[in-house]
């Protein structure tokens, strides 16, 4: 179970405004040159295109489909490809029209042959946002470890946006953690637009592990300060960029991936920074468990 140590919020009360200066309007600005999302008519990827396309319309941003036709199924025969070559273009046709009435100027559409995870990866440039969805795996450093989420992830350039099938209505909240460390800045700061652009509280989350029954009670409050002062910098931080956000944070004491994933059950989006392993996949321990047991849509950034 969560143990939470520290909990304050920040915000406006009731009735109250504040004037927000220029630099408020930082988040009506996409820190993305594309959308590149996945689209192949199945329940995740029509989530990631339901996201993808209030995003782009908020904010005047390119859209490009890609729907990937698995040539790896070539030994079926070319009837098979054909049709699966048709499905793919009415798939694309569909996902472009739904764009463009929904108000999305600017809309692409790619049909490729290969590998999903690795063609969807390549498709997205450095500064992109890649958004694909994906089926709910449960696992938690399971067998999974081939999961296309997670290849996706550690394969791409970009930031990633996973939607896992599941339904949005009365999620709220912008969950994301924060450590200190420069991709977890990065984190906070995405997290901040987003919570700015769907009016949504931001929520921060510190996680620590819990302090071992050997360990001094001077360097157990040594440590506990010190994460109530990553907490605040980070608090101060988004607040200096976006000042009107509803802000709230916690510090934790739990493994980084339970904390997060029990933060965000119900949340609109978890926000995270990718992380580095010397081990395949080269993604850290903590993208790659909050990936295997998605509750809700993930972000993760460099």
């Amino acid at each position: 179970m969560r143990n939470t140590l520290h909990d304050s919020h920040v915000g406006l009360s009731e009735g109250s405004s504040v004037s927000a200066p220029a630099g408020d309007a930082i988040w009506r600005v996409s820190p993305y040159d594309r959308l590149v999302v996945g689209v192949d008519g199945s329940g995740p990827s029509t989530g990631a295109l339901a996201w993808a396309i209030a995003y782009a319309a908020d904010h005047d941003t390119e859209l490009l489909l890609v729907h990937v036709v698995d040539d790896t199924w070539g030994v079926a025969g070319a009837d098979y490809m054909a049709d699966a070559q048709r499905r793919g273009i009415h798939v694309l046709d569909a996902s472009r029209r739904r764009a463009v009435d929904a108000g999305v100027a600017h809309v692409q559409t790619e049909l490729v042959h290969g590998r999903a995870p690795s063609v969807l990866s390549g498709a997205a440039r450095p500064h992109d946002l890649l958004v694909v969805g994906s089926h709910r795996t449960g696992f938690l450093r399971g067998r999974a470890f081939g999961a296309a989420s997670v290849y996706v992830v550690a394969a791409a350039r970009s930031a990633v946006l996973v939607v896992p099938n599941l339904p949005f209505e009365g999620r709220h909240s912008v969950v994301v953690g924060v450590s200190g460390s420069p991709a977890s800045d990065a984190a906070l700061m995405q997290a901040a637009r987003e919570a700015a652009r769907t009016d949504q509280q931001l929520v921060l989350i510190h996680a620590r592990p819990p302090v071992p029954h050997e360990e001094s009670s001077s360097n157990g409050e040594y440590r506990a300060s010190a994460a109530r002062d990553v907490v605040a910098r980070a608090s101060a931080h988004a607040l200096i960029d976006i000042p009107h956000l509803d802000l709230s944070s916690r510090v934790v004491a739990d493994n980084v991936a339970p904390a997060l994933l029990t933060a965000s059950t119900d949340a609109a989006m978890l926000v995270i920074g990718r992380g580095q392993s010397e081990e395949p996949p080269n993604i850290s321990t903590v993208v790659h468990d909050v990936l295997m047991n998605l509750n809700a849509p993930v972000l993760i950034v460099s």
